[in-house]
């Protein structure tokens, strides 16, 4: 009898030994693999009490936060969905994107609480609480370029320069993340709108006759001395019609181009052509008044050929989509150097471009956040933002460049649209056709000199407006987004 209780004894004793032995093994050894389970119940349980951090702008207005719904569950408010383009949205059952997402950790507060601290909060069922983030948006000016833009679709950036901190950041369309549960499943099967991709970030382009600036920075930075006299270059039937031929599936498809501003006589300075949007100096470059390989070097100086940088943000790399220069024959180079080729860009990759130009050649540190305040915290941290500012451009091809843009300014009624006030506007008009119909696509790359008391300064912008045949109404939306700006940065620069 006595054997037998120990036997039973011994069983019992090793059944319990397995069980705890799993329970360590899932507790600990496979305790990530669970939290990170999407059907994790506890999971959902604690996002729905949590306090998540809110989101501010610059001067401190909240743009997303959290409150207790009549249930003790937290809702996420958004004040005023124009600013989804930045913000983002944040949903239990679609995950986050933007600011929501780029900075879940310290939204959730997990950047600051220990695994000792989730222990006791939990011991407790105490609720947790995320930190704040402080955006560099400016509200107004996020509105203002939201205005201008309407329900176009396309996208609206400005940034300052040389902080490199993102004042607007508009995509449309977009969604109100007030119902994102409501409305996400509903949108994702809408490829032809594609609502939920960020057209700044993500959405890629053809660059068409914006293009240009790279290809006249390319020609500029041949000259190892370049100066003024470079615009000053007649360029004979500059104004001509360019004819590209475009790969096709079914062949290659003609399209040709001509200036956007037609001019009295064809031969014309650099300058001029670059100014009236005439493609032939350009597209026409490579082989001829360019070596190839030197377009390509630019192509990679300004990073057009990877993802573009926004600090704390993933952002997916694209399909490579530009072949070897050796690999191209002539007809492909031209199309290449029209913008009409390959090569896609989004507006982010562009806007590192203009950056440069306005900023002396150097890039500057794209970033949309600027400091957190961790839950009980007195004031706020910075966010680490890259301080190398590496040199995408010579100095003295910038400073002619940035002359080619202040003409095109003045001497382009299209460019010209871009100027509100005593604002002094350096800009760039283009038009650029996507497939597979040729759909026309407006440009506007350009800034503002807000520079005072010698301290170079200014507000870059890009616009992109899809199915918009006029490059004059992308002027018209970045001359409402660089007004705004100015009016919102003018008291930092009077202090």
């Amino acid at each position: 009898m006595i054997r037998e209780l120990n036997r039973l004894t011994l069983a019992l004793l090793a059944g319990f030994g397995v069980v705890a032995l799993v329970a360590v093994y899932w507790s600990v050894v496979r305790a990530e693999t669970l939290r990170e389970r999407g059907d994790n119940l506890r999971n959902v349980h604690a996002d729905q009490r949590l306090q998540r951090g809110a989101i501010f702008d610059r001067d401190a207005v909240p743009l997303a936060y959290s409150v207790p719904d009549e249930s003790g569950m937290m809702q996420r408010i958004y004040p005023d969905p124009a600013v989804a383009g930045a913000v983002g949205y944040f949903s239990l059952d679609y995950g986050a994107a933007g600011i929501e997402g780029a900075f879940d950790n310290e939204l959730r507060g997990d950047d600051v609480r220990s695994g000792w601290e989730e222990f006791v909060d939990e011991t407790l069922h105490r609720d947790p609480s995320g930190s704040d983030v402080r955006s560099t948006l400016d509200l107004d000016v996020q509105q203002a370029a939201a205005a201008a833009l309407g329900d176009r679709q396309g996208a609206v950036v400005v940034v300052a320069v040389p902080s490199g901190a993102i004042l607007a950041l508009v995509s449309q369309p977009g969604i109100d993340p007030n119902r994102a549960e409501a409305d996400i499943e509903a949108l994702l099967p809408d490829d032809e709108t594609a609502p939920l991709l960020n057209r700044v970030t993500t959405r890629r382009y053809p660059p068409g006759g914006a293009l240009q600036t790279v290809v006249l920075a390319a020609l500029l930075s041949a000259d190892p001395d370049v100066s003024e006299a470079a615009l000053s270059v007649m360029v004979p039937d500059a104004a001509a019609p360019v004819t590209l031929a475009l790969p096709d599936e079914d062949g290659d498809t003609a399209l040709t181009l001509a200036c956007l501003v037609p001019p009295e006589t064809e031969t014309l300075t650099l300058a001029e052509a670059y100014s009236r949007g005439c493609p032939a100096p350009f597209a026409l470059a490579p082989g001829n008044t360019l070596d190839p390989v030197r377009l390509w070097e630019r192509f990679a100086a300004f990073h057009l050929l990877e993802p573009p940088v926004l600090a704390g943000f993933d952002l997916l790399p694209g399909e490579p989509t530009l072949l070897p220069v050796s690999e191209l024959g002539p007809d492909t180079l031209q199309a290449e150097a029209g913008g009409q080729g390959t090569l896609l860009v989004t507006p982010l990759h562009m806007l590192q471009v203009v950056v440069a130009i306005a900023n002396g050649g150097n890039a500057v540190p794209l970033h949309l956040v600027d400091a957190v305040r961790p839950p009980d915290a007195d004031g706020w941290h910075p966010v680490s933002v890259p301080l190398y500012r590496p040199a995408l451009l010579r100095a003295d091809v910038a400073q002619v460049l940035r002359l080619a843009m202040l003409q095109a300014a003045a001497q382009n009624p299209l460019v010209g649209r871009a100027r509100q006030g005593e604002m002094v506007v350096y800009g760039h008009s283009a038009l650029a056709y996507d497939e597979p119909d040729e759909t026309p696509v407006a440009w506007f790359v350009g800034f503002a000199d807000t520079t005072e008391r010698d301290e170079p300064a200014a507000l870059a912008v890009v616009v992109v407006i899809e199915d918009e045949p006029d490059p004059g109404a992308a002027a018209d939306v970045a001359g409402s987004a660089l007004f705004a700006a100015v009016q919102a940065t003018q008291p930092e620069q009077e202090n």
